[in-house]
């Protein structure tokens, strides 16, 4: 039924939800099993000048990769605690959803899972979803998990 599932992760405990229902159905139907992930630093802010401007800081390169690098060691884990792995990790920058939509159609997933909720609550509400915007561009089934 399905050969290539793709799961979006962020590390949250909705996507380790989905990871773990993607390892089981991988599994059953034979799947490859691949994850995108975009790395999501915090940006905090310094407050400089009379008027107490906050001005963000931008994370390094180093941080950057350092943060996908962790998010591709705790998914791998993930996996093999429920003995499966992943084919790929995919890991890219700029906007979640659209790098996971790029990745799908690259690899010509046949399913999509991802959580429901992430850790960009606060995005979000101003954005809205990742999971919500994958789901309206995707040309393959979606599931979300909770």
């Amino acid at each position: 039924m399905f050969s290539t599932i793709l799961v979006a992760y962020d590390g949250s405990d909705h996507a380790k939800n989905a990871l773990k229902m993607a390892c089981e159905m991988a599994k059953q139907f034979g799947a490859a099993l691949h994850l995108t992930h975009v790395p999501q630093v915090d940006t905090p802010s310094v407050f400089i000048g009379a008027y107490a401007d906050a001005m963000p800081i931008m994370p390094t390169e180093e941080e950057i990769s350092d943060a996908g690098a962790r998010v591709i060691a705790q998914s791998t884990a993930e996996a093999e605690a429920v003995g499966a792995s992943i084919t790929k990790h995919h890991v890219g920058r700029g906007t979640p959803a659209s790098f996971t939509l790029e990745i799908a159609d690259e690899i010509d997933a046949d399913l999509i899972v991802m959580g429901r909720r992430g850790l960009g609550m606060l995005g979000a509400l101003a954005l809205g979803s990742v999971s919500q915007s994958i789901s309206h561009g995707a040309k393959c089934p979606c599931m979300t998990v909770i």
